[in-house]
């Protein structure tokens, strides 16, 4: 199984897309996080630091990305085939996918988060605006950058080997997040559940300093995006084995 990971990191690093999705995530989170503490005026006695860091959770949506793209360009391309002839089990081969490319989200999170939050620092030294920050809200917001990008990434990895279409997988997950799971959080009987235990909820709470009242800790919705990313690698490895992986999926 390591040389499969090493193998799958290998594939990460030496693919157009990976950087292009990398350079993406953190060039749309240094733009904001940049020019909100250069250009912005901010009065004696601020300590916006914490506000400004906390953007580095929208790496996980590149993250996820990254996962359902990790798998699903396999069979839109026709690599699968050679790729399953090399490594016959098909769940191992599956599994190893989902755990690059969480370590490959974890780190993405990981930059994400600590990156920005060094040019703020020299940003405002240069301002002389106050950059103290509480140590455990920033401990909470780097960590849950890093665990939210990476749980996003495994949950792709299930996504991907479940649809199968890049393109289908893809927009299915962004029409869930962002719009989809917002609906059904307001029909009643749903109302309760949703907002708490929805994916796109779990993510939130994962990336939150303080969660709301309706959202789970920090922890718990950590665990919760997990168990979404082992049922959905579940359900893609399920179909892998009944499924012709010859044929293009695209």
């Amino acid at each position: 199984m390591t040389d499969l990971v090493a193998s799958e990191l290998l594939k990460l690093r030496t693919t157009r897309t990976f950087f292009g999705l990398v350079g993406a995530a953190l060039g749309l989170i240094l733009l904001i996080t940049v020019l909100t503490a250069s250009l912005v005026p901010f009065d004696p006695g601020d300590t916006p630091f914490i506000d400004l860091i906390a953007v580095s959770p929208l790496a996980g949506i590149f993250a996820l990305v990254l996962g359902i793209l990790a798998i699903s360009t396999e069979f839109r391309h026709g690599t699968v085939t050679p790729s399953l002839l090399t490594v016959p089990n098909r769940t191992r081969w599956a599994v190893s996918k989902l755990i690059a490319n969480g370590v490959a989200g974890l780190l993405l999170g990981l930059a994400a988060a600590l990156i920005p939050a060094l040019l703020i620092l020299l940003i405002f030294a240069v301002r002389g605006v106050d950059s103290s920050a509480d140590a455990g809200d920033v401990v909470n917001v780097v960590l849950g950058s890093a665990v939210g990008a990476g749980l996003f990434a495994a949950l792709g990895v299930g996504l991907g080997a479940l649809i199968r279409n890049q393109a289908g997988a893809i927009v299915a997950a962004l029409v869930w997040l962002f719009f989809l799971e917002g609906v059904l959080g307001v029909i009643p009987g749903l109302d309760e559940v949703i907002p708490k235990y929805g994916p796109a909820a779990a993510w939130s709470a994962v990336s939150s300093i303080d969660a709301a009242d309706d959202q789970l800790g920090q922890l718990s919705a950590g665990l919760v995006l997990a168990v979404y990313a082992l049922l959905f690698l579940a359900a893609g490895i399920a179909m892998l084995q009944r499924r012709d992986v010859a044929a293009n999926s695209s």
